[in-house]
């Protein structure tokens, strides 16, 4: 026998269907379900709304939540809460929705996704991948609204504060810390990762497999490299370059630049060389061999002046 509980506080509107047995992913073939369906104190369930039970647990709606007409709510789905779910949404089995969330109209969620508590669906999304708390999210698929107009992969990792320009393009594995501005036009290749207190230029570029550490400026068109540790207090002008050679050998020498260093306009850094503390390398200069001594380099190849 299925079981159905319904506060008597609920209001259901006609045609709503609850505790209908859930369908299969594999073959869209229904299969026998042990569980139930448990709508909490206030819940509102509008015309032709389907809510199916679960297969071993049950399938929940919290209090005071609404659900439009035409939704379609899968089986073992968990709701939080003063939730508010638009008609035409549709969730596959085994979401789980915390409280406060607001999901618009005409979106899909796919199955065993967790929505944060008091997180935003926007118009017509469809969300494949986990949302956290107070996010808001939008697009096909759902992306959050501080990364719209940029390729942004779900695996990026930022922490607080961070402002996001437009048309940039990040990676797999890329991950920043708090308080990073990154603007227009960047590209952050995978396993990219920024510290605290950045500044990320318009069109600046990382090859990737990189680290840059914290209250660093990287100005406009400079190109980081692999193998580049950037420690803390760099400032590095418009079109640097790094060079990376093409080894296969990953034990190969990292360029490294130490704290405190500044590097002019157009200056070139050869791979696997490493520029000392507080070190000033020149408008236009070439660095090709590790640098020691505190001081100014200029030239090609920089020497000190």
């Amino acid at each position: 026998m299925t079981k159905i509980i319904i506060h008597p506080t609920c209001r259901i509107e006609p045609s709503a269907d609850i505790g209908s047995p859930g369908i299969l992913a594999q073959g869209g073939r229904r299969r026998p379900s042990s569980g139930g369906v448990v709508l909490r104190e206030g819940v509102d369930i509008g015309a032709n709304t389907t809510i199916h039970r679960g297969h071993i647990g049950d399938t929940t709606v919290g209090a005071h939540t609404f659900i439009g007409a035409l939704c379609n709510i899968g089986h073992d789905v968990k709701i939080g809460s003063g939730c508010l779910i638009g008609p035409l949404t549709s969730f596959s089995g085994h979401v789980e929705v915390g409280n406060g969330v607001v999901i618009e109209p005409g979106c899909s969620i796919r199955n065993r996704i967790k929505i944060g508590d008091n997180s935003h669906i926007g118009l017509g999304s469809v969300v494949v991948e986990n949302v956290k708390p107070g996010e808001t999210v939008v697009g096909v698929p759902a992306r959050p609204i501080k990364f719209r107009g940029n390729h942004v992969h779900p695996s990026f990792k930022h922490g607080n504060g961070l402002k996001i320009g437009r048309y940039n393009h990040i990676h797999k594995d890329v991950k920043v810390g708090n308080n990073v501005t990154i603007r227009s036009y960047v590209e952050l290749r995978p396993d990219t990762v920024i510290g605290d207190n950045c500044y990320v230029d318009s069109g600046v570029k990382s090859s990737g497999e990189c680290v840059i550490g914290n209250n660093v400026t990287i100005r406009y068109d400079a190109i980081i490299a692999r193998n580049v540790v950037i420690e803390d207090d760099v400032f590095i002008s418009p079109q640097v370059m790094f060079i990376n050679v093409p080894f296969t050998d990953k034990e190969r020498k990292k360029t490294i630049i130490k704290r405190g260093v500044k590097i002019g306009t157009n200056a070139t850094i050869n791979d696997g060389v490493e520029i000392c503390e507080n070190a000033v390398i020149g408008a236009k200069a070439f660095v090709n061999r590790d640098i020691v001594e505190p001081g100014t380099y200029i030239g090609v190849p920089a020497r000190r002046l």
